[in-house]
Protein backbone atom coordinates (compact mmCIF):
# COMPACT_ATOMS: atom_id res chain seq x y z
CA UNK A 1 0.00 0.00 0.00
CA UNK A 2 2.85 2.39 0.85
CA UNK A 3 4.63 1.42 -2.38
CA UNK A 4 1.59 2.35 -4.48
CA UNK A 5 1.39 5.76 -2.79
CA UNK A 6 5.10 6.40 -3.48
CA UNK A 7 4.61 5.35 -7.05
CA UNK A 8 1.64 7.76 -7.43
CA UNK A 9 3.68 10.58 -5.93
CA UNK A 10 6.47 9.85 -8.38
CA UNK A 11 4.04 9.93 -11.27
CA UNK A 12 2.52 13.17 -10.04
CA UNK A 13 5.99 14.64 -9.57
CA UNK A 14 6.98 13.63 -13.09
CA UNK A 15 3.80 15.17 -14.49
CA UNK A 16 4.38 18.36 -12.52
CA UNK A 17 7.98 18.57 -13.72
CA UNK A 18 6.85 18.07 -17.33
CA UNK A 19 4.14 20.72 -17.03
CA UNK A 20 6.66 23.08 -15.45
CA UNK A 21 9.06 22.53 -18.35
CA UNK A 22 6.24 23.07 -20.91
CA UNK A 23 5.19 26.23 -19.11
CA UNK A 24 8.77 27.54 -19.03
CA UNK A 25 9.20 26.80 -22.75
CA UNK A 26 5.84 28.44 -23.62
CA UNK A 27 6.63 31.46 -21.50
CA UNK A 28 10.01 31.80 -23.18
CA UNK A 29 8.48 31.61 -26.64
CA UNK A 30 5.79 34.18 -25.82
CA UNK A 31 8.44 36.47 -24.34
CA UNK A 32 10.53 36.20 -27.49
CA UNK A 33 7.50 37.07 -29.67
CA UNK A 34 6.61 39.96 -27.39
CA UNK A 35 10.12 41.40 -27.69
CA UNK A 36 9.91 41.15 -31.54
CA UNK A 37 6.51 42.85 -31.66
CA UNK A 38 7.73 45.53 -29.25
CA UNK A 39 10.70 46.25 -31.51
CA UNK A 40 8.37 46.42 -34.54
CA UNK A 41 6.06 48.77 -32.64
CA UNK A 42 9.00 51.01 -31.75
CA UNK A 43 10.09 51.04 -35.43
CA UNK A 44 6.58 51.94 -36.57
CA UNK A 45 6.29 54.66 -33.96
CA UNK A 46 9.66 56.05 -35.12
CA UNK A 47 8.49 56.06 -38.74
CA UNK A 48 5.15 57.60 -37.74
CA UNK A 49 6.97 60.32 -35.83
CA UNK A 50 9.21 60.98 -38.84
CA UNK A 51 6.16 61.11 -41.15
CA UNK A 52 4.37 63.52 -38.83
CA UNK A 53 7.48 65.68 -38.63
CA UNK A 54 7.77 65.61 -42.45
CA UNK A 55 4.08 66.51 -42.79
CA UNK A 56 4.43 69.36 -40.30
CA UNK A 57 7.51 70.56 -42.15
CA UNK A 58 5.63 70.31 -45.51
CA UNK A 59 2.67 72.22 -44.03
CA UNK A 60 4.99 74.84 -42.60
CA UNK A 61 6.84 75.06 -45.90
CA UNK A 62 3.50 75.27 -47.80
CA UNK A 63 2.33 78.00 -45.44
CA UNK A 64 5.60 79.81 -45.98
CA UNK A 65 5.13 79.57 -49.77
CA UNK A 66 1.57 80.86 -49.37
CA UNK A 67 2.87 83.80 -47.33
CA UNK A 68 5.53 84.41 -49.97
CA UNK A 69 2.95 84.63 -52.79
CA UNK A 70 0.34 86.40 -50.66
CA UNK A 71 -2.19 83.52 -50.57
CA UNK A 72 -4.56 82.96 -47.64
CA UNK A 73 -3.95 80.10 -45.19
CA UNK A 74 -7.23 78.48 -46.16
CA UNK A 75 -6.57 78.66 -49.91
CA UNK A 76 -6.27 75.29 -51.62
CA UNK A 77 -4.14 74.26 -54.57
CA UNK A 78 -6.85 75.03 -57.17
CA UNK A 79 -7.56 78.48 -55.73
CA UNK A 80 -3.82 79.33 -55.63
CA UNK A 81 -3.38 78.02 -59.20
CA UNK A 82 -6.35 80.09 -60.41
CA UNK A 83 -5.05 83.23 -58.67
CA UNK A 84 -1.56 82.63 -60.09
CA UNK A 85 -2.97 82.19 -63.62
CA UNK A 86 -5.05 85.36 -63.24
CA UNK A 87 -2.02 87.36 -62.04
CA UNK A 88 0.11 86.08 -64.91
CA UNK A 89 -2.63 86.84 -67.48
CA UNK A 90 -3.09 90.33 -66.03
CA UNK A 91 0.54 91.37 -65.47
CA UNK A 92 2.65 88.97 -67.53
CA UNK A 93 0.98 88.67 -70.94
CA UNK A 94 4.23 89.46 -72.73
CA UNK A 95 6.28 86.81 -70.86
CA UNK A 96 7.52 83.89 -72.98
CA UNK A 97 5.64 80.63 -72.58
CA UNK A 98 8.49 78.99 -70.66
CA UNK A 99 8.68 81.87 -68.14
CA UNK A 100 5.08 81.93 -66.94
CA UNK A 101 5.96 81.92 -63.20
CA UNK A 102 6.19 84.31 -60.27
CA UNK A 103 10.00 84.69 -60.37
CA UNK A 104 9.94 85.71 -64.01
CA UNK A 105 6.92 87.94 -63.30
CA UNK A 106 8.74 89.67 -60.41
CA UNK A 107 11.78 90.18 -62.59
CA UNK A 108 9.61 91.52 -65.40
CA UNK A 109 7.71 93.87 -63.05
CA UNK A 110 11.00 94.99 -61.49
CA UNK A 111 12.30 95.90 -64.94
CA UNK A 112 9.06 97.72 -65.71
CA UNK A 113 9.24 99.53 -62.36
CA UNK A 114 12.81 100.62 -63.01
CA UNK A 115 11.77 101.94 -66.40
CA UNK A 116 8.78 103.69 -64.84
CA UNK A 117 11.02 105.29 -62.20
CA UNK A 118 13.36 106.46 -64.91
CA UNK A 119 10.43 107.96 -66.81
CA UNK A 120 9.23 109.61 -63.59
CA UNK A 121 12.61 111.23 -63.16
CA UNK A 122 12.51 112.46 -66.72
CA UNK A 123 8.95 113.71 -66.29
CA UNK A 124 9.91 115.45 -63.02
CA UNK A 125 12.78 117.22 -64.74
CA UNK A 126 10.45 118.17 -67.56
CA UNK A 127 7.88 119.46 -65.07
CA UNK A 128 10.55 121.61 -63.39
CA UNK A 129 11.46 123.05 -66.74
CA UNK A 130 7.78 123.64 -67.50
CA UNK A 131 7.33 125.31 -64.12
CA UNK A 132 10.23 127.59 -64.88
CA UNK A 133 8.77 128.44 -68.28
CA UNK A 134 5.36 128.88 -66.69
CA UNK A 135 6.74 131.37 -64.19
CA UNK A 136 8.36 133.33 -67.00
CA UNK A 137 5.11 133.30 -68.92
CA UNK A 138 3.22 134.30 -65.77
CA UNK A 139 5.48 137.30 -65.28
CA UNK A 140 4.91 138.24 -68.90
CA UNK A 141 1.17 137.86 -68.44
CA UNK A 142 1.25 140.10 -65.38
CA UNK A 143 2.96 142.74 -67.46
CA UNK A 144 0.36 142.31 -70.16
CA UNK A 145 -2.45 142.55 -67.61
CA UNK A 146 -1.01 145.80 -66.37
CA UNK A 147 -0.84 146.99 -69.92
CA UNK A 148 -4.43 146.05 -70.68
CA UNK A 149 -5.80 147.40 -67.42
CA UNK A 150 -5.50 150.90 -68.83
CA UNK A 151 -7.72 149.85 -71.72
CA UNK A 152 -10.32 148.24 -69.47
CA UNK A 153 -12.54 151.30 -69.22
CA UNK A 154 -12.63 151.69 -72.96
CA UNK A 155 -13.26 147.98 -73.30
CA UNK A 156 -16.12 148.16 -70.76
CA UNK A 157 -17.80 150.81 -72.84
CA UNK A 158 -17.38 148.76 -75.95
CA UNK A 159 -18.62 145.74 -74.03
CA UNK A 160 -21.90 147.42 -73.32
CA UNK A 161 -22.47 147.92 -77.01
CA UNK A 162 -21.44 144.36 -77.74
CA UNK A 163 -23.79 143.13 -75.01
CA UNK A 164 -26.69 144.84 -76.65
CA UNK A 165 -25.70 143.27 -79.91
CA UNK A 166 -25.28 139.95 -78.14
CA UNK A 167 -28.81 140.12 -76.73
CA UNK A 168 -30.12 140.75 -80.21
CA UNK A 169 -28.12 137.86 -81.63
CA UNK A 170 -29.23 135.61 -78.78
CA UNK A 171 -32.84 136.40 -79.50
CA UNK A 172 -32.26 135.54 -83.14
CA UNK A 173 -30.46 132.34 -82.18
CA UNK A 174 -33.34 131.40 -79.89
CA UNK A 175 -35.76 131.86 -82.75
CA UNK A 176 -33.57 129.75 -85.03
CA UNK A 177 -33.31 127.14 -82.28
CA UNK A 178 -37.07 126.86 -82.07
CA UNK A 179 -37.30 126.55 -85.84
CA UNK A 180 -34.59 123.88 -85.82
CA UNK A 181 -36.42 122.06 -83.02
CA UNK A 182 -39.58 122.07 -85.12
CA UNK A 183 -37.65 120.81 -88.14
CA UNK A 184 -36.07 118.15 -85.95
CA UNK A 185 -39.50 117.00 -84.78
CA UNK A 186 -40.67 116.89 -88.38
CA UNK A 187 -37.59 114.90 -89.41
CA UNK A 188 -38.04 112.55 -86.48
CA UNK A 189 -41.64 111.96 -87.48
CA UNK A 190 -40.50 111.38 -91.07
CA UNK A 191 -37.87 108.97 -89.77
CA UNK A 192 -40.50 107.09 -87.75
CA UNK A 193 -42.68 106.88 -90.85
CA UNK A 194 -39.75 105.61 -92.90
CA UNK A 195 -38.89 103.10 -90.19
CA UNK A 196 -42.45 101.82 -90.18
CA UNK A 197 -42.46 101.66 -93.97
CA UNK A 198 -39.11 99.84 -93.95
CA UNK A 199 -40.47 97.32 -91.46
CA UNK A 200 -43.45 96.72 -93.70
CA UNK A 201 -41.15 96.36 -96.71
CA UNK A 202 -38.94 93.93 -94.80
CA UNK A 203 -42.00 91.89 -93.86
CA UNK A 204 -43.14 91.93 -97.49
CA UNK A 205 -39.68 90.94 -98.69
CA UNK A 206 -39.57 88.12 -96.13
CA UNK A 207 -42.92 86.89 -97.41
CA UNK A 208 -41.66 87.20 -101.00
CA UNK A 209 -38.51 85.30 -100.04
CA UNK A 210 -40.60 82.48 -98.61
CA UNK A 211 -42.71 82.48 -101.74
CA UNK A 212 -39.61 82.41 -103.97
CA UNK A 213 -38.17 79.54 -101.95
CA UNK A 214 -41.36 77.57 -102.55
CA UNK A 215 -41.25 78.52 -106.23
CA UNK A 216 -37.62 77.46 -106.46
CA UNK A 217 -38.43 74.07 -104.96
CA UNK A 218 -41.30 73.62 -107.39
CA UNK A 219 -39.08 74.80 -110.27
CA UNK A 220 -36.39 72.28 -109.38
CA UNK A 221 -38.99 69.53 -109.34
CA UNK A 222 -40.35 70.71 -112.67
CA UNK A 223 -36.84 71.01 -114.09
CA UNK A 224 -36.03 67.45 -113.04
CA UNK A 225 -39.18 66.25 -114.72
CA UNK A 226 -38.35 68.34 -117.80
CA UNK A 227 -34.77 67.03 -117.98
CA UNK A 228 -36.01 63.47 -118.00
CA UNK A 229 -37.70 63.96 -121.40
CA UNK A 230 -37.19 66.26 -124.41
CA UNK A 231 -39.93 67.83 -126.48
CA UNK A 232 -41.76 65.19 -128.48
CA UNK A 233 -43.93 65.43 -131.54
CA UNK A 234 -47.64 65.97 -131.02
CA UNK A 235 -48.66 63.65 -133.88
CA UNK A 236 -47.81 62.28 -137.30
CA UNK A 237 -48.89 62.73 -140.91
CA UNK A 238 -50.72 59.61 -142.12
CA UNK A 239 -51.41 60.61 -145.74
CA UNK A 240 -50.46 63.45 -148.15
CA UNK A 241 -52.34 64.86 -151.16
CA UNK A 242 -49.89 67.24 -152.81
CA UNK A 243 -52.31 68.25 -155.55
CA UNK A 244 -54.98 69.44 -153.13
CA UNK A 245 -52.25 70.57 -150.69
CA UNK A 246 -53.92 68.56 -147.94
CA UNK A 247 -52.53 66.22 -145.31
CA UNK A 248 -54.11 63.94 -142.76
CA UNK A 249 -52.78 63.69 -139.19
CA UNK A 250 -53.43 61.16 -136.42
CA UNK A 251 -55.01 63.71 -134.06
CA UNK A 252 -58.70 64.30 -133.61
CA UNK A 253 -61.56 65.31 -131.34
CA UNK A 254 -60.58 62.94 -128.51
CA UNK A 255 -57.15 64.64 -128.37
CA UNK A 256 -58.73 68.06 -127.76
CA UNK A 257 -57.75 69.29 -131.23
CA UNK A 258 -59.51 72.33 -132.70
CA UNK A 259 -59.85 73.72 -136.18
CA UNK A 260 -57.34 76.37 -137.24
CA UNK A 261 -54.69 74.86 -134.95
CA UNK A 262 -51.32 75.27 -136.68
CA UNK A 263 -48.44 72.77 -136.64
CA UNK A 264 -44.87 72.74 -137.90
CA UNK A 265 -43.85 69.63 -139.83
CA UNK A 266 -40.57 67.81 -139.12
CA UNK A 267 -38.90 64.79 -140.61
CA UNK A 268 -39.80 61.43 -139.07
CA UNK A 269 -36.21 60.81 -137.94
CA UNK A 270 -36.00 63.97 -135.78
CA UNK A 271 -35.93 63.10 -132.05
CA UNK A 272 -36.55 66.61 -130.71
CA UNK A 273 -38.73 68.74 -133.02
CA UNK A 274 -38.18 71.89 -130.96
CA UNK A 275 -34.52 71.95 -132.07
CA UNK A 276 -34.98 70.57 -135.59
CA UNK A 277 -35.43 72.33 -138.94
CA UNK A 278 -39.05 72.59 -140.10
CA UNK A 279 -40.14 71.10 -143.45
CA UNK A 280 -43.25 73.27 -143.60
CA UNK A 281 -46.46 74.31 -141.86
CA UNK A 282 -50.02 72.98 -141.83
CA UNK A 283 -53.33 74.24 -140.41
CA UNK A 284 -56.20 72.01 -139.25
CA UNK A 285 -59.35 72.58 -141.34
CA UNK A 286 -61.58 69.63 -140.37
CA UNK A 287 -61.89 67.08 -137.55
CA UNK A 288 -62.68 63.76 -139.26
CA UNK A 289 -62.60 61.18 -136.48
CA UNK A 290 -61.61 60.67 -132.83
CA UNK A 291 -57.94 60.50 -133.87
CA UNK A 292 -57.89 61.90 -137.40
CA UNK A 293 -58.02 65.41 -138.84
CA UNK A 294 -57.56 67.09 -142.20
CA UNK A 295 -55.09 69.98 -142.51
CA UNK A 296 -54.15 72.27 -145.36
CA UNK A 297 -50.52 72.89 -146.30
CA UNK A 298 -49.70 76.49 -145.44
CA UNK A 299 -46.02 76.37 -146.34
CA UNK A 300 -43.76 73.65 -147.74
CA UNK A 301 -40.50 73.02 -149.56
CA UNK A 302 -40.73 71.17 -152.88
CA UNK A 303 -37.17 69.96 -152.50
CA UNK A 304 -38.11 68.32 -149.19
CA UNK A 305 -41.85 67.46 -149.49
CA UNK A 306 -44.06 66.35 -146.64
CA UNK A 307 -44.29 62.55 -146.39
CA UNK A 308 -46.44 60.09 -144.43
CA UNK A 309 -44.76 59.48 -141.10
CA UNK A 310 -43.49 63.06 -140.77
CA UNK A 311 -44.04 64.55 -137.33
CA UNK A 312 -46.23 67.56 -136.47
CA UNK A 313 -45.44 69.80 -133.50
CA UNK A 314 -46.76 72.98 -131.90
CA UNK A 315 -45.41 74.57 -128.71
CA UNK A 316 -48.84 76.04 -127.92
CA UNK A 317 -50.83 72.81 -128.10
CA UNK A 318 -50.52 69.54 -126.23
CA UNK A 319 -53.07 66.71 -126.21
CA UNK A 320 -55.40 67.08 -123.24
CA UNK A 321 -53.57 69.99 -121.59
CA UNK A 322 -53.40 73.72 -122.41
CA UNK A 323 -49.98 75.36 -122.59
CA UNK A 324 -49.33 78.65 -120.76
CA UNK A 325 -47.67 81.73 -122.25
CA UNK A 326 -46.62 85.29 -121.43
CA UNK A 327 -46.26 88.24 -123.83
CA UNK A 328 -43.71 91.01 -123.51
CA UNK A 329 -43.09 94.24 -125.39
CA UNK A 330 -44.15 95.54 -128.80
CA UNK A 331 -45.33 92.69 -131.07
CA UNK A 332 -45.32 93.29 -134.84
CA UNK A 333 -45.73 90.21 -137.03
CA UNK A 334 -45.81 91.69 -140.54
CA UNK A 335 -43.39 94.59 -140.01
CA UNK A 336 -45.91 97.35 -140.72
CA UNK A 337 -45.18 99.16 -137.45
CA UNK A 338 -48.65 98.36 -136.05
CA UNK A 339 -49.08 96.18 -132.99
CA UNK A 340 -50.24 92.62 -133.75
CA UNK A 341 -50.67 91.64 -130.09
CA UNK A 342 -54.34 90.76 -130.56
CA UNK A 343 -53.49 88.46 -133.48
CA UNK A 344 -51.03 86.56 -131.25
CA UNK A 345 -53.76 86.40 -128.60
CA UNK A 346 -56.10 84.84 -131.16
CA UNK A 347 -53.48 82.37 -132.44
CA UNK A 348 -52.72 81.12 -128.94
CA UNK A 349 -56.41 80.84 -128.09
CA UNK A 350 -57.10 78.93 -131.34
CA UNK A 351 -54.37 76.46 -130.43
CA UNK A 352 -55.82 75.94 -126.93
CA UNK A 353 -53.14 77.96 -125.14
CA UNK A 354 -53.55 80.27 -122.14
CA UNK A 355 -51.89 83.66 -121.60
CA UNK A 356 -50.84 83.98 -117.94
CA UNK A 357 -49.28 87.44 -118.04
CA UNK A 358 -48.19 90.21 -120.37
CA UNK A 359 -46.40 93.56 -120.43
CA UNK A 360 -47.96 95.90 -123.01
CA UNK A 361 -46.29 98.45 -125.26
CA UNK A 362 -46.78 101.13 -122.59
CA UNK A 363 -45.15 99.05 -119.85
CA UNK A 364 -48.43 98.08 -118.17
CA UNK A 365 -48.24 94.66 -116.51
CA UNK A 366 -51.20 92.29 -116.19
CA UNK A 367 -51.40 88.76 -114.82
CA UNK A 368 -48.51 86.84 -113.30
CA UNK A 369 -46.01 84.30 -114.61
CA UNK A 370 -45.76 81.00 -112.73
CA UNK A 371 -43.75 77.82 -113.01
CA UNK A 372 -46.53 76.51 -115.28
CA UNK A 373 -45.78 79.24 -117.85
CA UNK A 374 -43.90 77.54 -120.69
CA UNK A 375 -42.91 80.39 -123.06
CA UNK A 376 -42.21 84.11 -122.68
CA UNK A 377 -42.76 85.58 -126.15
CA UNK A 378 -40.37 88.49 -126.58
CA UNK A 379 -41.49 91.46 -128.63
CA UNK A 380 -39.43 94.58 -129.28
CA UNK A 381 -38.62 96.87 -126.40
CA UNK A 382 -41.47 99.46 -126.38
CA UNK A 383 -40.72 102.83 -127.88
CA UNK A 384 -41.07 105.89 -125.68
CA UNK A 385 -43.97 108.19 -126.58
CA UNK A 386 -45.80 111.06 -125.02
CA UNK A 387 -47.81 108.94 -122.59
CA UNK A 388 -45.07 106.41 -121.85
CA UNK A 389 -42.67 106.62 -118.91
CA UNK A 390 -39.30 105.47 -120.24
CA UNK A 391 -37.84 104.41 -116.89
CA UNK A 392 -41.00 102.56 -115.81
CA UNK A 393 -41.23 100.90 -119.23
CA UNK A 394 -37.65 99.64 -119.20
CA UNK A 395 -38.02 98.53 -115.58
CA UNK A 396 -41.17 96.53 -116.36
CA UNK A 397 -39.51 94.97 -119.43
CA UNK A 398 -36.38 93.97 -117.50
CA UNK A 399 -38.36 92.75 -114.50
CA UNK A 400 -40.41 90.41 -116.70
CA UNK A 401 -37.28 88.92 -118.31
CA UNK A 402 -35.62 88.54 -114.90
CA UNK A 403 -38.65 86.76 -113.44
CA UNK A 404 -38.83 84.44 -116.45
CA UNK A 405 -35.18 83.56 -115.91
CA UNK A 406 -35.81 82.93 -112.21
CA UNK A 407 -38.78 80.67 -112.92
CA UNK A 408 -36.98 78.79 -115.69
CA UNK A 409 -39.41 79.96 -118.41
CA UNK A 410 -38.18 79.56 -121.99
CA UNK A 411 -37.95 82.81 -123.95
CA UNK A 412 -38.60 83.02 -127.68
CA UNK A 413 -38.73 85.82 -130.22
CA UNK A 414 -42.07 86.34 -131.95
CA UNK A 415 -40.83 85.06 -135.32
CA UNK A 416 -39.30 81.90 -133.83
CA UNK A 417 -42.45 81.23 -131.84
CA UNK A 418 -44.67 81.59 -134.92
CA UNK A 419 -42.37 79.21 -136.80
CA UNK A 420 -42.74 76.63 -134.00
CA UNK A 421 -46.51 77.01 -134.20
CA UNK A 422 -46.54 76.55 -137.95
CA UNK A 423 -48.03 79.99 -138.59
CA UNK A 424 -47.25 81.80 -141.80
CA UNK A 425 -48.03 85.44 -142.48
CA UNK A 426 -49.94 86.20 -145.60
CA UNK A 427 -47.84 87.78 -148.36
CA UNK A 428 -49.72 90.83 -149.59
CA UNK A 429 -47.17 91.89 -152.23
CA UNK A 430 -44.55 90.25 -154.39
CA UNK A 431 -41.32 92.18 -154.77
CA UNK A 432 -39.69 92.32 -158.19
CA UNK A 433 -36.23 93.23 -159.31
CA UNK A 434 -33.46 93.30 -156.71
CA UNK A 435 -35.90 92.78 -153.83
CA UNK A 436 -37.42 89.66 -155.38
CA UNK A 437 -37.30 86.42 -153.35
CA UNK A 438 -37.03 82.94 -154.84
CA UNK A 439 -39.67 81.72 -152.38
CA UNK A 440 -42.22 84.08 -153.99
CA UNK A 441 -42.04 82.13 -157.28
CA UNK A 442 -42.48 78.47 -156.29
CA UNK A 443 -42.97 76.02 -159.19
CA UNK A 444 -46.44 74.63 -159.62
CA UNK A 445 -47.38 71.21 -160.88
CA UNK A 446 -49.21 70.92 -164.21
CA UNK A 447 -52.97 70.88 -164.05
CA UNK A 448 -54.26 67.42 -163.13
CA UNK A 449 -50.94 66.16 -161.75
CA UNK A 450 -51.05 65.01 -158.16
CA UNK A 451 -47.85 64.56 -156.14
CA UNK A 452 -48.31 61.48 -154.00
CA UNK A 453 -45.59 60.06 -151.81
CA UNK A 454 -44.44 56.56 -152.79
CA UNK A 455 -46.23 53.86 -150.83
CA UNK A 456 -48.94 56.22 -149.53
CA UNK A 457 -52.62 55.67 -150.07
CA UNK A 458 -55.50 58.05 -149.48
CA UNK A 459 -58.26 56.88 -147.13
CA UNK A 460 -61.24 55.50 -149.03
CA UNK A 461 -63.72 57.85 -147.37
CA UNK A 462 -61.79 60.90 -148.70
CA UNK A 463 -62.30 60.11 -152.39
CA UNK A 464 -65.87 61.46 -152.72
CA UNK A 465 -64.93 64.68 -150.97
CA UNK A 466 -61.93 65.16 -153.24
CA UNK A 467 -63.91 64.40 -156.38
CA UNK A 468 -66.55 66.96 -155.46
CA UNK A 469 -63.83 69.57 -154.92
CA UNK A 470 -65.14 70.49 -151.46
CA UNK A 471 -63.29 70.66 -148.17
CA UNK A 472 -65.56 69.82 -145.29
CA UNK A 473 -65.56 71.57 -141.92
Amino acid sequence: MAARENQGLQIALIIFVMLTIVLIVTTFLFFRNYQGEQEKSKSLMTKSTEAENAARNAIAESQEYKNMIGAATTDGKDAIAAASKKDLEKHGKTLPEGEQNYRALVKFLSTELAGANKRIVEITAHEEELAKNLKAEKDAKIAEIAKYTDNLATTAKDLEGERSKFDKDRKEITTNKEQLAKKFDDKRKEHDDLTKKSSEQIAAMTSEKTKLASLLTAMNDEKKRGESANEVADGKITWVNQRSRLVWINLGSDDGLRRQTSFSVYSSDESNPADAKSKGKVEVVRLMDRHMAEARVVDDDLSNPMMPGDQVYSPSWEPGRPEHFALLGFIDIDGDGVSDRQRVHDLIALNGGVIDAEVTETGKSTGEMTINTKFLILGDEPKVGENVDKDANIAAYGEAIGKASTLGIRTSRVKDFLDYMGYKTEDRTVNLGRNAKAGDFKPRLPEGVQRVAPGSKAPEFRKPALQSGKIGY
